[in-house]
């Protein structure tokens, strides 16, 4: 026959076992809400539920350029001193002819950033705007190769001739397998850039192919319209691989440019690492010249991917 401290014993058992069934069942359910925004996030991030027709499409392409424009010229302090992002606005420059760009980068042509003899590299940074600006041999072939060198391969891609790097260096930079996540962007960028100033190979444009086709397969689940984001599109159209890129994509792009002109850097304070986290606005002038530069080539360099994707 059970007493007393039996039946609470029976009890206490009964109601831990409760306890713990109601436990796992709201775990299992906050994470099935978990994974189904997350498969509603990546499916937004692919495809849209309205159709954009051609007109509004470039209309919007039209201002988002425009107001972009307008940022950077009214902000070059705050990318001026970037290489990679005045070989973006450059580029920009060349496809578009614009007056407000070719201020901007007349007058970058005498700034301290391409003068200096103390700054590394400035007379490489000059042929962004002079390809015919005199380089003097720099020799960097005892430079570190533990781990991506984005500027030593960036002024390499400019001027390959007079920047020498050693075996290593440049096994690393032309390597399709080495990188991957953000460092396989700007190794891609550099690759884009070496092939800019200096003609392509069948290995380069196979490195160049397979690294825009890896990125493309992250931007297709990273839906974080952040740093990052816009920075996959504009470095797989550098590629020349415009085919690659979703119209979802561009469209997301043009919904989060803000008022002024610019893009935030972090999106709504999740910035490019998955555990990365920011309060406050940061330094919106890197993600804003990788956003305009994006547009820039889809407008001036593949008006063929508009007209396949609008009508």
């Amino acid at each position: 026959m059970m007493n007393e401290f039996d039946e609470q014993k029976t009890v206490r058992g009964v109601d831990e076992r409760k306890g713990s069934h109601l436990l796992w069942k709201g775990v299992a359910t906050g994470f099935a809400i978990f994974l189904a925004v997350v498969v509603l996030a990546v499916l937004n991030n692919n495809y849209s539920l309205h159709r954009t027709s051609r007109a509004e499409f470039s209309a919007r392409l039209h201002h988002a350029i425009d107001a972009s424009t307008q940022w950077m010229v009214e902000h070059p302090f705050q990318f001026e001193g970037n290489p990679p992002q005045m070989f973006m606005v450059a580029d920009m420059g060349s496809m578009s002819g614009d007056p407000r760009l070719r201020q901007m980068l007349d007058q970058y042509r005498s700034s301290e950033y391409v003068t200096s003899p103390f700054r590394p590299f400035a007379a490489v940074w000059a042929r962004l705007v002079d390809p015919h600006a005199q380089v003097p041999i720099m020799d960097c072939t005892g430079a570190p190769t533990g781990d991506i060198f984005e500027l030593l391969w960036d002024a390499y891609a400019v001027a390959p001739d007079r920047v020498l790097i050693s075996d290593a260096q440049r096994k690393n930079m032309f390597s399709p397998t080495k990188y991957y996540w953000g460092r396989r962007h700007h190794q891609l960028l550099a690759l884009d850039m070496y092939r800019y100033y200096n003609g392509g190979s069948e290995e380069l444009n196979g490195t160049i192919n397979h690294l825009a086709e890896k990125i493309a397969r992250d931007a297709h689940f990273d839906f974080r319209v952040n740093d990052s984001y816009v920075q996959r599109s504009a470095f797989i159209l550098a590629a020349q691989r415009p085919d690659l890129i979703r119209a979802r994509w561009i469209e997301r792009i043009l919904d989060y440019q803000r008022a002024d002109g610019s893009w935030a850097t972090c999106w709504y304070g999740w910035c490019k690492g998955v555990f990365e986290f920011r309060r406050g606005d940061v330094d919106p002038a890197h993600a804003t010249v990788q956003a305009a530069w994006a547009l820039y080539q889809i407008k001036y360099r593949y008006p063929q991917w508009i007209e396949e994707r609008y009508r």
